[in-house]
């Protein structure tokens, strides 16, 4: 348990002092698909401590085919694409594609400054990822000291972080609730009836998904009883 409160702890540091490239610091250049993807994957892979793509090809084409992104011209993608597609990579596990789409719509309706949203994105993601951090590093330290000197110190670490990570569940889950309905209200007014109804499969898809990961856990628990 030692080595992965090491990690643990090497992460929340990181996460601690990781922000998102301003604006202005985003490639000036247009940039093709794989160049797009490429650089995307390499700013957000450090916050979800992940190797794997974040965003891919096809997630692209599909945002731009459900006209979440403008298409690209000339098969380049410029700046304001970058700026859109790391908020919809960090928030696409949460939000539905509803939902991104009507964040983007509301931003084309309502400025002419194609930078706004993402700065609003940047300082709320900055801030927040600053300030969950703070909280989870207060916790962890409380979890050391209070097991310092317990014989059954790896079992009370592990019950105990597995009650951060319940905690930090609800709270997301919780406001997760009341922002879905804010942003359901908010699609009623400026998206197209086709849009909700693509909502809706969503929804089906995600309760397939469901369904389909019951199955493997299931599996994966039936074999280590067999063995």
């Amino acid at each position: 348990m030692q080595d992965e409160m090491k990690e643990l702890n090497d992460y929340i540091n990181n996460l601690e002092n990781c922000k998102l490239p301003d604006y202005k610091d985003l490639p000036q250049i247009s940039l093709y698909m794989e160049q797009i993807v490429g650089y995307v994957n390499e700013v957000t892979q450090k916050i979800l401590n992940s190797e794997k793509d974040n965003i891919t090809p096809f997630m692209v084409n599909n945002y731009v085919k459900a006209k979440i992104i403008e298409p690209p011209k000339l098969k380049k993608y410029d700046k304001n694409h970058i700026g859109y597609l790391i908020c919809i990579s960090l928030l696409k596990n949460v939000v539905s594609m509803t939902d991104l789409a009507t964040l983007i719509e509301l931003d084309k309706l309502y400025t002419n400054d194609k930078q706004k949203l993402y700065n609003q994105f940047k300082d709320i993601h900055d801030d927040v990822m600053k300030n969950q951090a703070h909280r989870v590093k207060v916790r962890l330290d409380a979890i050391k000291r209070s097991s310092k000197y317990n014989k059954n110190k790896r079992e009370d670490e592990s019950l105990n972080l597995a009650y951060i990570a319940l905690r930090m569940y609800v709270e997301s889950e919780s406001s997760k609730i009341v922002a879905d309905m804010i942003m359901e209200k908010l699609a009623e007014t400026y998206l197209s009836n086709d849009l909700n109804k693509e909502n809706r499969k969503e929804k089906k898809f995600e309760n397939k998904k469901i369904a389909t990961t019951a199955k493997k856990i299931k599996i994966v628990k039936n074999k280590k009883k067999e063995n």
